[in-house]
């Protein structure tokens, strides 16, 4: 299952669309005897019901104390109390105390936790007054969940005690948006709160260092908010464990942040002011906040109508900036670098609704500036965060005006639903692998007298049409409900992936087939009510991204963009000369190879996005190596590098080949000559190919090289996770995303790190055996 991609229909469940409707059903009526006991129009009333909370529940403040504050790899100096606001008079009902930088070592980037969490969690629990004792009997005033490390990031929550019965759901997931997803030095972890009949999202995140780096900034938390989804480690359990028959998406479906009431965000997101060092220092001397704000980065992005976090209310800092101090004292960076002073610790907030976000009330924002142990200062603020309170003399009187509204219009009209939507066809333009950025709106308009029950599906066009499957499309939300009278936007967005795109395999160079035109449907089906069509239409460019080895190795000479829109006798081509690795790969090595001793490889969180782009789009329409440094149009290498990862990741097979991945993980544990074995095993182009990259990664390992930082482990790390992908089907679930969240099966969890840890030792084989084990 991929993140906002809509499942297809028909499919094996559902063959017509009364049978999209009738799982979800059968399922809830199921587990609820209470229900199958009522008459049919008494089970549509209690199922109708849940859908006019607004008009049984009224609103009442819950107090939040969030702190942020990046540690700087420092262990903590209890007690921690400053860092927390236990309220005055009132106890505070929900305190949150989100960190980064806990654990940065190098070896803690190739793990998700370390020991470096545990003295933090016992010092924030020392200064809360908090346990992990569910019972009313303990004496301790507030209940710790459960902590979630991510590497640097560790986010803590408690609830007060006596609130503790309205807590009603609690889960926890992780994203990493570090080298390919894959490092955890940046990302960002969630935790999934349902509190009265209200629901919270808090996240603590680590975005992209470095003064100039917005947009990759604004890259990590669209990736964040996209695709951080609670309920994926539930589906993974279910579909373990379930029996027959049960659809892990219907019981589980996708639950993104904004599918909450309201969104915290809390951590080191690193932008920046966008003063010299000299302005700054200026300003920070007269303590002129408000002229500084001007000119603060996150300001100016709120601003964008195009941000990713449309939406969000920046909780703008009333203190002086967070970042950077010398360690030990309140002065800002003195050293040669002289890091401009930045409010880089922030809080933003969202929420689904208007209304509820304007109740939100601010009681306190401050730095805790006599906190001195890292170059930043804490963050604290003390919020007032609505919640929707249920009113058991309201509840009742909704549930009276619904059995009316079933007695009067009958059961056939209250069960049924009508819609509109404003659209029938949405036009993508052009797309690229690295030109996705379009983005589509339609509106659906409830026109009916009940509820409308909304799924939107893909159509699944004909067998030999798999170009229409709209697998190229995104949406959000995919499933929603709408009361009479109201409308729901739903936003439509591009993506190439290869791994639910395979016929991009299939579009082969030289077929004089230089742009493929995609049309795909979306279906608006609505239960008990019409089904209504918007028609996507788009037309795609061929990259080397997001293409099989063996269409690249094609190309020849000629650029991609070249090469697909000339004519070769498919037989002839066979019979030419073919490289023996791809030329484009050749080309972004080079750039590396000139420049051995920068340091960031693979790893770099500060990855300018347009400038990889930039970097695509000349592989994919130049042939000819890169412009060297210094020459004009050069590229910055970091961003080189990552296409290199890029490329080998989003490979249609990858250069370990899906049906020898057992095989290379027997190999990787075997060790001895174990991995020599399994290299003749390789089909040649792809056995070239490998030890090709091999030797590329050697050189960058040179004792001359060692300027760069890296190292074997990290290395095999990083390259293991493109070239040895674990299987997985169109519609299944990935290792990664079975990783995610904190209530998957540890069987399972163990077996997929043992995997891991097999194909890194594989690779790293080839970074450091002897001599004698290569002859």
């Amino acid at each position: 299952m991929f993140p906002r991609l809509p499942r297809m229909f028909p499919n094996a469940e559902w063959a017509k669309p009364e049978d999209i409707f009738r799982f979800n059903n059968a399922y809830k009526s199921n587990g609820n005897l209470y229900l199958q006991r009522l008459s049919p129009e008494d089970q549509w009333v209690q199922e109708e019901l849940h859908y006019y909370e607004d008009s049984f529940c009224q609103e009442e403040a819950l107090s939040f104390s969030i702190t942020t504050f990046n540690v700087g790899c420092k262990k903590p100096q209890p007690p921690l109390n400053d860092l927390v606001n236990l309220g005055d008079g009132k106890p505070t009902d929900v305190i949150v105390m989100a960190f980064q930088e806990v654990d940065m070592s190098a070896s803690a980037m190739l793990k998700e936790e370390t020991e470096a969490a545990a003295p933090w969690v016992a010092a924030c629990n020392a200064a809360v007054g908090a346990d992990m004792d569910a019972s009313p009997s303990s004496p301790m005033p507030y209940y710790a969940l459960k902590p979630k490390q991510l590497v640097g990031l560790l986010l803590c929550v408690y609830i007060r005690r006596g609130l503790l019965p309205q807590l009603k759901e609690f889960l926890v997931t992780t994203i990493a948006t570090g080298a390919l997803g894959s490092l955890g030095n940046k990302g960002a972890v969630g935790i999934h709160l349902s509190v009265h009949r209200s629901t919270y999202c808090i996240i603590t995140a680590h975005l992209a260092a470095g003064q100039s780096n917005v947009s990759k900034r604004n890259e990590d938390i669209n990736t964040i908010l996209k695709n951080m989804d609670f309920n994926a480690a539930r589906r993974a359990d279910l579909q373990l464990n379930s029996s027959a028959g049960i659809v892990p998406e219907m019981v589980f479906p996708e639950l993104f942040p904004r599918d909450h009431d309201f969104i915290i965000v809390a951590g080191d997101l690193n932008y920046r002011l966008n003063l010299s060092y000299e302005e700054c220092m200026a300003k920070c001397g007269r303590g002129d906040i408000e002229d500084m704000l001007k000119y603060d980065q996150l300001v100016a992005e709120m601003k964008n109508p195009h941000t990713p976090w449309q939406g969000f209310e920046d909780l703008t800092p009333t203190h002086m900036p967070t970042y950077r101090f010398d360690m030990g004292t309140d002065n800002y960076d003195t050293s040669e670098k002289r890091r401009i002073p930045s409010f880089t610790d922030r809080v933003l907030i969202w929420s689904r609704r208007l209304k509820w976000q304007k109740a939100v009330k601010v009681k306190e924002h401050v730095a805790i500036m006599q906190v001195r142990s890292s170059d930043h200062k804490p963050v604290r603020l003390l919020l007032d965060i609505p919640a929707q309170v249920e009113v058991p003399s309201k509840k009742e009187e909704v549930t009276t005006s619904l059995k009316k509204k079933v007695t009067q219009l009958g059961m056939d009209n209250a069960s049924s639903a009508k819609v509109s939507t404003d659209v029938t066809l949405l036009d993508f333009g052009v797309l690229q692998f690295h030109r996705c950025d379009t983005v589509r709106t339609a509106k659906v308009t409830n026109t009916g007298d009940s509820v409308a029950v909304v799924k939107v599906l893909r159509q699944r066009p004909g067998q030999d049409q798999p170009v229409n499957d709209g697998a190229w499309m995104r949406v959000s939300p995919m499933e929603f409900s709408i009361l009479p009278g109201e409308s729901q936007d739903i936003v439509i967005e591009t993506l190439i992936d290869p791994r639910c795109m395979p016929w991009l395999a299939r579009w082969r160079p030289y077929d004089a087939r230089g742009r493929v035109a995609l049309a795909a449907s979306l279906l608006v089906v609505v239960r008990s009510g019409p089904m209504h069509i918007i028609d996507c239409q788009a037309v795609l460019v061929p990259s080397i991204y997001g293409n099989s080895l063996e269409n690249v190795l094609l190309l020849g000479s000629l650029p991609c963009v070249d090469a697909y829109q000339a004519k070769v006798d498919h037989a002839v081509l066979l019979n030419t000369l073919q490289p023996q690795i791809p030329k484009e790969l050749w080309f972004l090595v080079d750039a590396v190879t000139k420049q051995p001793l920068e340091k960031g490889y693979f790893t770099a969180s500060s990855i300018d996005t347009d400038t990889s782009h930039a970097v695509m789009a000349y592989i994919d329409s130049t042939a000819a190596p890169l412009p060297a440094p210094h020459e004009p149009g050069a590229f910055d290498v970091l961003c080189v590098a990552d296409c290199i990862l890029v490329f080998l990741q989003n490979l249609q097979e990858p250069v370990v080949p899906f049906a020898l991945y057992d095989a290379a993980l027997a190999a990787g544990k075997a060790k001895g000559k174990a991995p020599l074995a399994f290299l003749a095993q390789l089909p040649a182009i792809r056995a070239n190919l490998f030890v090709y990259l091999m030797s590329f990664l050697n050189f960058l390992l040179r004792q001359q090289h060692a300027e760069n930082d890296l190292t074997a482990p990290l290395l095999a790390h990083v390259f293991s996770v493109v070239l040895i992908r674990r299987p997985t089907s169109a519609e299944g679930l990935s290792s990664a995303r079975l990783l995610q969240g904190g209530g998957v099966d540890q069987q399972v969890r163990q077996q997929l790190q043992n995997e891991k840890e097999d194909a890194k030792a594989l690779v790293e084989f080839f970074l450091t055996a002897s001599p004698v084990y290569l002859q």
